[in-house]
């Protein structure tokens, strides 16, 4: 066991060794002399070993001392360059950087506002899991999670709301032009269905019914996908009505490719939460992802 003033009774050493003198070194350090030599006294009786050969006039180091200073020397380097290292993580975001997010919204929202990032500082990289299941953060080494829907009470977890994950109802024009437009919720069920398919069983779609409440409408018979992007793809390639996140076909809406349909259909959508866990000290790689993803959606 290093004894708690040993770091400073060997910054007291070198600095002795290299004033060579007491009374330099103290000056030096901002300490008194008797405090230099108590420092120096309390090494060489741990050690059991003389250091310094004094003289009225001189002061040398022994050839343990002689070894004991290049020792100190390593030592305080490493130290000073922890240090350093510390400090420029505090002012500069390094290390990797580990983001979980849901596959497709990660791909295609979360993704291009981080990367640049990793353009911006070459310290800094970026290791992300898409997955639909929600990892524990602390268990699977996350800095951040985003997550659609409720991001859950954990006394462990901060989260941020970044936005809402509006579900609308779409068609391609050319599906419209051929089919008609609906014009109530029940037109529907005269129009051909694109969902997706979890475990062998169609998602219904879920609206706000002429009353406001809040409604599912079983799928009918059409087209099913078990992933949205193949939805979204038959959807823009006009096979039918398909009902999806807003930000997965806003492009789409923007260049005409898509319609949105019944628009006061639409429910309150699901919220996007950016979820970390508590601690003291935010590294500032993670403070960084973080105030980029809220400005990126804000």
């Amino acid at each position: 066991m290093i004894p708690g003033d040993s770091l400073s009774g060997i910054r007291a050493f070198v600095q002795a060794a290299q004033a060579g003198g007491f009374s330099l070194a103290a000056e030096q350090l901002g300490q008194s002399r008797s405090t230099v030599g108590k420092a120096i006294a309390r090494i060489e009786s741990r050690l059991q070993v003389k250091l310094f050969m004094r003289t009225t006039r001189t002061l040398s180091l022994t050839a343990e001392g002689q070894q004991f200073y290049q020792d100190c020397l390593r030592i305080l380097a490493d130290l000073d360059d922890a240090e350093n290292r510390l400090s420029r993580h505090a002012l500069t975001p390094v290390g990797c950087l580990t983001i979980a997010a849901p596959p497709l919204f990660g791909e295609k929202r979360i993704m291009p506002l981080l990367l640049p990032l990793i353009r911006r500082w070459p310290e800094l990289s970026l290791d992300m899991h898409f997955s639909s299941q929600r990892l524990d953060l602390a268990e699977s080494g996350i800095d951040l999670a985003v997550r659609i829907g409720h991001p859950g009470h954990h006394s462990d977890l901060i989260s941020r709301r970044l936005g809402t994950q509006r579900m609308i109802l779409c068609a391609a024009p050319e599906y419209l032009h051929s089919h008609g437009v609906p014009a109530t919720l029940n037109d529907l069920s005269h129009h051909r269905h694109i969902t997706v398919s979890e475990h062998g069983r169609p998602q219904g779609w879920r609206v706000t019914g002429e009353d406001g409440s809040p409604l599912e409408l079983p799928p009918s018979d059409g087209l099913r996908f078990s992933t949205v992007s193949a939805v979204c793809s038959a959807t823009i390639s006009g096979y039918g009505i398909a009902q999806l996140p807003h930000w997965l076909v806003s492009d789409e809406l923007d260049h005409g490719q898509l319609t949105e349909l019944l628009p006061d259909a639409q429910t309150d959508g699901l919220p996007i939460a950016l979820v970390w866990l508590k601690t003291k000290a935010m590294s500032r790689r993670v403070r960084v992802a973080i105030d980029t993803l809220i400005e990126g959606f804000r």
